[in-house]
């Protein structure tokens, strides 16, 4: 790259302006139609010469009418359908230069119907935005007119009273709340839901540590009171106290990051994944990138080896 290609988005080059395939409007434009047959404006703000003034030489009293095309005749007088096949003793040959001639007639007419296409989207495009552009000029006039018209009068107590107290809303606008007050409602009822199964499913791991028998009991009493749990120095239960609550705060983040449950068993993300099945498409391709790995480096090993 050299100097000044800021300007050209720092590229080495730049292509030159597509340039329309049709030179002139078609018959399907109804605006330009339209307006070419309006009749032209004279005057000092219009065109043309005045009576009994000359124009200049080589120039035209008024501008050249303009030209509306079929793009229907066009492609029928660029790529006319061949009258007769020339007899040859190649016919091979031939056959492979009709083809393509066949070839050639189909894309060019494609290409201009395309663009007749394209002019004639962009025109209602265009079209559109200009009534849009009126309307909001429209209601903007309006609103500078009732300002106007509100300051140069005062409004009675009588007016102010009869006013509502708060505006009322449009058909638009209560269709638009109701659909978000349902929404609302159902996606606090589903998360009311979800919660409650995930608390079930940490209950149901919880309850592989209730104690239900004698035996149970008497051995998580002589764990609590086990004397050789703590040493002599008393600090020892203010660390063993910060240590569980360091260990608990580790075990919350990575059952956030996991979608596990104090972090051995499955939670309630992964229990949705198998459901859907998307865990076990996803074990599969793992397994499948696995083997390939593993193929490719067979395969290495075996090109290095004599």
């Amino acid at each position: 790259m050299g100097k000044g290609v800021a300007k050209y988005g720092f590229k080495s080059g730049v292509l030159p302006t597509a340039r329309s395939i049709l030179k002139s409007p078609t018959t399907r434009q109804t605006t330009l139609v339209e307006k070419a047959k309006q009749p032209l404006p004279k005057g000092e703000d219009g065109i043309g010469y005045a009576e009994g003034i000359m124009h200049p030489i080589k120039s035209r009293r008024d501008p050249k009418p303009v030209k509306f095309i079929d793009v229907e005749q066009v492609i029928s007088r660029s790529v006319p359908e061949p009258q007769s096949i020339k007899g040859s003793a190649n016919s091979a040959i031939q056959a492979t230069k009709a083809k393509h001639a066949e070839l050639r007639r189909k894309y060019l007419a494609e290409a201009l119907r395309n663009e007749e296409n394209y002019l004639l989207k962009r025109e209602q495009l265009l079209n559109k935005r200009a009534e849009i552009a009126a309307k909001e000029r429209e209601e903007e006039m309006k609103k500078i007119d009732l300002k106007k018209s509100s300051d140069l009068t005062i409004p009675s107590l009588e007016h102010i009273i009869n006013q509502p107290l708060v505006r009322q809303r449009t058909k638009e606008e209560t269709k638009l709340m109701k659909l978000k007050r349902n929404y609302n409602r159902e996606m606090i009822a589903f998360k009311a839901k979800e919660r409650k199964l995930e608390k079930l499913l940490e209950l149901y791991y919880e309850a592989d540590q209730y104690i239900v028998t004698e035996e149970q009991l008497l051995k998580n009493i002589d764990a609590i009171f086990d004397e050789t749990r703590f040493a002599a120095n008393a600090n020892t239960f203010l660390e063993l106290k910060n240590n569980a609550k360091k260990n608990s705060l580790e075990q919350k983040i990575g059952d956030e990051l996991f979608g596990t449950v104090k972090t051995i068993h499955p939670g309630l993300p992964l229990v949705k994944d198998f459901l859907s099945g998307e865990a076990v498409h996803f074990n599969a391709e793992i397994k499948t990138e696995n083997d390939r790995v593993l193929q490719e480096k067979k395969n290495n090993i075996d090109n290095i080896l004599p």
